[in-house]
């Protein structure tokens, strides 16, 4: 019974139960109104519709009504039977009109009719058309069925193979913008942003196993080094061994902090602060490191004291991640410039280097996991690939927006923006 639940059986019998339906309806109402007017005729025309034996049984009610006009006209009329010489029985009208002789007028009673009556006929005309029509409709039915099942079913195999595991299957794009073409397009669109996430999967887990080995494998040398006592245990090797613990530290957290919130399970602890005391405090931190590479950090404060309503420990991490990836790729003797300003009911903050900025095939992806513009200086410098993810995240949260570009003068521009606090004008 497999194949009675394929909608296009479904569909074909649905229809054909509705055409069906729908004739045996109209013939009985057409055949009930017919009788109906049939019955409402006068009596001599109701007679002669209904005669059995066709134009040979109307004809003596003719002649009875033209007998009855001549009665009144005062013409005197005999009705005599005869029998022919053929053995047949004619009806004989002698008709006598005043002034003149009687003159006879023979009239033969024709043999019976073999057609049916006029409501027999109409009604064998009543069927004729129901089967006609109900045949039509079948083909249509079939045809119609056909058409608009043919895209649901391509949906079905295509979601099979999607389900078993095939994340190409795809379904042949449709015409039209109709109910099924909208379908077949949205179900591409789900196919695809599926295998965009697979691939992305697959990505991330090759990119969390790479990160996780480099420090991984420094450590297990340094320890092996140390027991076979070519490394002695001295301050420097453990400052090294415990870089590399925190560099594993700072990736696994880096992944909690983007899996909560992605499953938006990542709380922030909002409320009023001072935007510009966050920033300079968070950039009075970097000025050691800055420092120590050659690099000139400077910072430009509005005169009026900006307010958000944000999580200070997010956006302190927010501007650390954007500081730590400008120090990163800014050569000594370049300048990082970090810059808040008030734009309408938002404010900016801005992080700009004189590094050699972002390829322009990067930018579109600078945001993603794991993407590096220049993968081993990013990974020598500590980096886990995951600083801007999470920039884009936290500001998301707090209801901004982050974009990225280059200067026309050279270097890279990293902008985010965040809500001014309501009660501000």
């Amino acid at each position: 019974m497999k194949w009675f639940n394929r909608i296009e059986v479904r569909l074909i019998g649905l229809i054909v139960l509705v055409v069906v339906a729908t004739n045996l309806i109209t013939l009985g109402i057409n055949v009930y109104s017919t009788q109906r007017n049939i019955r409402e005729l006068p009596r001599e025309l109701r007679d002669v519709l209904q005669a059995e034996r066709g134009e040979g049984a109307a004809l003596p009610w003719l002649v009875s009504k033209r007998i009855n006009g001549l009665l009144h006209s005062g013409t005197e009329v005999v009705v005599r039977l005869e029998t022919a010489a053929n053995g047949s029985q004619d009806r004989v009208f002698w008709l006598r009109v005043p002034g003149s002789d009687p003159q006879p007028i023979r009239i033969a009673l024709m043999p019976p009719s073999p057609r049916p009556d006029f409501r027999t006929r109409l009604q064998q005309s009543l069927l004729i058309a129901t089967l006609a029509s109900s045949v039509l409709g079948i083909l249509l039915a079939l045809i119609f069925a056909r058409r608009l099942a043919r895209p649901i079913e391509a949906v079905s195999v295509a979601a099979t193979r999607l389900a078993s595991g095939d994340l190409s299957a795809r379904i042949p794009a449709p015409k039209g913008n109709d109910e099924t073409a909208l379908l077949a397009r949205n179900f591409n669109r789900m196919a695809e942003s599926l295998e965009k996430l697979e691939t992305e999967r697959k990505a991330m887990i090759a990119d969390i196993a790479h990160e996780l080995r480099t420090p991984l494998t420094i450590m297990q040398g340094r320890l092996e080094a140390i027991q076979d006592g070519v490394a002695s245990l001295e301050m420097r090797e453990i400052d090294r061994l415990h870089h590399q613990t925190r560099l594993l530290s700072r990736l696994v957290e880096d992944l909690r902090t983007l899996s909560l919130a992605d499953a938006g399970r990542l709380t922030l602890e909002r409320r009023p602060l001072d935007l510009c005391a966050v920033v300079q405090h968070t950039v009075a931190g970097f000025q050691g490191q800055a420092q120590d590479k050659g690099i000139k950090l400077q910072l430009r404060l509005p005169s009026p004291p900006l307010e958000v309503e944000a999580d200070p420990d997010r956006l302190t991490q927010i501007i650390s991640n954007l500081l730590h990836n400008a120090v990163a790729h800014t050569p000594a003797g370049g300048t990082i410039t970090v810059e808040v300003e008030a734009r309408g009911k938002e404010v900016a903050v801005r992080v700009s280097d004189t590094g050699p900025g972002i390829p322009e095939e990067a930018l579109p992806r600078v945001f993603d996991r794991f993407f590096r513009a220049e993968a081993s200086r990013s990974r020598q410098s500590g980096g886990s690939g995951l600083g801007l993810a999470i920039v884009k995240a936290l500001v998301e949260l707090h209801g901004g927006m982050v974009e990225a570009k280059n200067r026309s003068s050279g270097g890279a521009e990293f902008r985010f923006l965040l809500p001014k606090l309501e009660t501000q004008g």
